[in-house]
């Protein structure tokens, strides 16, 4: 039988086709008219070699194109992987190789990697002058729908299979706890979580737009003429939203918001909630494992009534997810006691692309590990600690980032905060820190030094950062998390901190 997750699109595509569908400016595709662009591209891929099983990457901004190119893509059961060109985009060369893609399609220069390569206004145009009845949908469940590729925060980007079954599974959950009523605004990258909640969006009749970056007046023109509006915002997007004097006391006609991809500082949530409004839902997932938990609307609601420590928390497991923190040795934790996340779910990767030997580290037993530390309430919320790999060993110590970002980003001045580890002759390894000034603050010493003595007076002297980075923006990756990778290069490249010779 043909892939669910696909001939669910199609057959929403078709049931609402004189609908409008997805909007980009003053250009708006009906669901019918999506629905021909959709056949004639797949007959137009077909043409170029791409069929069931065969890899096809498309390296594109974020425009609608993307999406009926994946939806094509998808129709004839090809291996997608995806990538939107952005600031932070790295081993794009690597991506494009390891990926083995029989056909490249972009709308940007990329490296000439031996596929052969098509230009996306060529593509289009071949589409245009073919059939747009409707083509076979070729994909199985049991294929592999998508190859994502991991920001590379911890390593080189690495290729998450996911399979169309799984994809299903991902669909129905977004559908069921959040709904489609509103239109969609859809800010963030479409190579990552933004075009499958597009389509999960259109896969029930709602109405899709697509901006190409994210500026709070567009967003905020958006939302006005577009109202009633849902969206899937990044942290530092919110933050940006609240900074800026368009957006910074309300957005007419923003309904509901959700957002994900890292960490939020709580007391800036707090705000969001109490300039929006408290309709917010907040996602905690990851390429391998998909959404793992939801932190919900009441929630965020009880959170401002009398829970405050819910604005810390990733909220509770979404159903069909299992969920387990386990010691060094696998064993389970009791609530209140830090462990790594373990996982399993129908929705959860299929393992990682020619990567036998990371499926060995990742799945045990038909479970996940995330790589991510963190401990349960009694009453079952989940709170992220930090990620394995990000943990700093300063003097034998263990070094969570999270917290010491936390305490350095309550500083009124300072608008966020990213910790990253330096290796030090004297420690093993020693903290530094970088920090992106508020509104209206400059950087200096001495707010450097009043955010580093938070951090010890939260904490401990232990986790005090040996260095301070001012920066004008946190960089981040292509996920919306910061993009560690590059902020340790930075903190390599950089004179030693102060306090980097300090005795253990």
């Amino acid at each position: 039988m043909p892939a669910a997750y696909v001939t669910d699109l199609v057959d929403a595509f078709h049931d609402h086709a004189g609908r409008p569908a997805i909007g980009s400016g003053a250009r708006v595709l009906t669901f019918g008219h999506a629905l021909e662009q959709v056949w004639r591209l797949a007959r137009a891929l077909r043409e170029l070699g791409v069929e069931r099983a065969v890899g096809l990457a498309c390296v594109t901004g974020n425009r609608p194109e993307t999406l009926l190119v994946r939806l094509a893509a998808h129709v004839l059961g090809a291996r997608l992987t995806q990538v939107v060109i952005e600031p932070s985009t790295h081993d794009l060369a690597h991506i494009l190789t390891d990926c083995r893609p029989a056909l490249v399609v972009a709308d940007t220069p990329v490296p000439d990697t031996g596929a052969r390569r098509v230009g996306l206004e060529e593509l289009l145009r071949s589409a245009a002058r073919l059939p747009g009845d409707p083509v076979p949908v070729a994909a199985r469940e049991e294929d592999i729908a998508r190859v994502t590729y991991t920001s590379g925060t911890t390593g080189r980007p690495k290729g998450v299979m996911s399979t169309f079954a799984a994809m299903r599974v991902r669909a129905g959950w977004t559908r069921r706890h959040e709904g489609v009523e509103p239109v969609f605004v859809s800010v963030t990258s479409l190579a990552q979580r933004a075009a499958g909640r597009c389509l999960e969006h259109l896969a029930g009749g709602g109405r899709v737009e697509i901006l190409d970056s994210f500026d709070p007046p567009e967003f905020a023109a958006a939302c006005a003429r577009l109202a009633p509006v849902t969206t899937y915002l990044l942290a530092p997007m919110l933050y940006r939203l609240l900074d800026h004097p368009a957006t910074a006391d309300g957005i007419p006609g923003l309904m509901s918001v959700s957002y994900g991809s890292s960490g939020i500082l709580p007391d800036r949530l707090r705000e969001a909630l109490r300039v929006y409004g408290t309709d917010f839902r907040q996602g905690y997932g990851t390429n391998e494992a998909a959404v793992i938990s939801r932190l919900s609307p009441a929630d965020h609601a009880a959170a401002l009534r009398d829970k405050p420590h819910l604005l810390a928390s990733a909220g509770r497991p979404v159903p069909g997810v299992r969920l387990s923190l386990r010691d060094e040795d696998g064993r389970d934790v009791p609530p209140g006691r830090a462990g790594e996340v373990w996982m399993r779910s129908p929705a959860m990767m299929a393992g990682y692309w020619h990567r036998p030997d990371l499926d060995a580290q990742a799945l045990r037993d038909g479970w996940l590990r995330t790589g991510d530390i963190g401990r349960r309430d009694e009453d079952g919320y989940l709170y992220l600690v930090d990620r394995i790999k990000d943990m700093i060993i300063v003097d034998g110590d263990n070094i969570y980032c999270g917290p010491v970002e936390a305490a350095l980003a309550r500083h009124p001045a300072v608008a966020q905060a990213a910790v990253v580890g330096r290796e030090s002759a004297v420690t093993g390894e020693e903290i530094h820190a970088f920090l992106q000034p508020a509104a209206g603050h400059a950087p200096s010493d001495r707010i450097a030094a009043e955010a580093c003595r938070l951090v010890a007076d939260a904490l401990a002297e232990a986790h005090r950062p040996a260095a301070v980075h001012w920066v004008d923006h946190i960089p981040l990756a292509a996920s919306g998390k910061p993009d560690k990778r590059r902020l340790r290069a930075m903190a390599a490249a950089s004179p030693p901190g102060p306090d980097s010779r300090r005795n253990g």
